[in-house]
């Protein structure tokens, strides 16, 4: 027998859960009672705390891995890349690229399943070799944000969430590409992007750009069709997996003026984070 699990969470999810699973899921019912043995001593603990378990978001009003319903807030804090504040009307701030529409809502790519995200920082230093020394000299000559890599997990289990993993995979396509051609803006390069994820002392809208990203198609996996017309055909037929990674490289990019106005003494305070519609933070 078969429990629909998914409208019982629906229903509960959006209300408070501060009592644990006892709130999220009363009475003794069968579906109750399963749920319950599901999430067990250790799912009460996070619901308690506020925290995700099993798939579910107890700070949003979905379903965790169902990113096709979600939205962004500013405060929220799941990992996301997005188009910047200035950006203009492209890619799915157009609103004639359907491809593109379902990042609208969620301003970007919002990742589904917390990704690992690797960021490399390193200081030089020139090493001085006096004559009949037994040690160099170092001399400090700069340092650096290397890059900031994203090793993130998506799935397709529905046609909505198959629409959003397109408009992941093209978007990124799209974004390692300059304007060019009969484009009106040709000659501009590709549009520098926000990263945020984590809170504001973390990554708070950093502005980045797509250096590589990288994705396989595996054979051990299945396959969901994108419905992107309501009378398919082979010429519009498209395939996604149910599963897949996505690693993703990208570079902080700040201005001239940015960085003149940079303090040591500013950052060490915390007066540099971004803002999701203002100046980028500093990492």
């Amino acid at each position: 027998m078969a429990f629909d699990l998914g409208s019982k969470f629906s229903k509960k999810i959006s209300g408070t859960v501060t009592g644990g699973l006892d709130k999220l899921l009363p009475g003794n019912d069968i579906v109750s009672k399963t749920a319950k043995s599901v999430l067990g001593a250790s799912g009460n603990r996070l619901l308690q705390a506020g925290l995700k378990f099993a798939g579910v978001n107890i700070l949003g009003e979905e379903v965790f891995n169902n990113i096709s319903t979600a939205t962004f807030r500013d405060n929220d804090t799941r990992v996301r890349i997005g188009l910047s504040p200035g950006s203009g009307s492209i890619f799915y701030k157009d609103p004639s690229n359907q491809l593109l529409s379902p990042l609208l809502d969620t301003d970007g790519i919002m990742f589904p399943y917390t990704p690992n995200v690797n960021i490399n920082y390193s200081a030089s230093y020139s090493a001085l070799q006096p004559t009949h020394s037994n040690y160099a000299q170092h001399a400090y000559a700069q340092s650096s944000v290397d890059f900031i890599g994203i090793n993130g997990m998506f799935t397709a289990n529905t046609a909505d969430e198959a629409r959003y993993v397109l408009a992941v995979l093209h978007f990124m396509r799209t974004a390692t590409k300059m304007f060019y051609g009969t484009d009106g803006t040709r000659g501009t390069p590709p549009p520098v992007l926000r990263f945020s994820g984590y809170g504001p002392f973390q990554f708070n809208s950093v502005p980045v750009v797509l250096s590589s990203f990288a994705h396989d198609f595996e054979n051990s996996v299945d396959y969901i069709e994108v419905p992107l017309a309501s009378s398919p055909d082979a010429s519009t037929k498209t395939m996604v997996p149910t599963q897949m990674m996505i690693n993703m490289n990208l570079l902080p990019i700040y201005t001239r003026s940015q960085v003149r106005n940079f303090s040591l003494e500013g950052f060490a305070k915390g007066d540099f984070i971004g803002k999701p519609g203002g100046p980028g933070g500093f990492v």
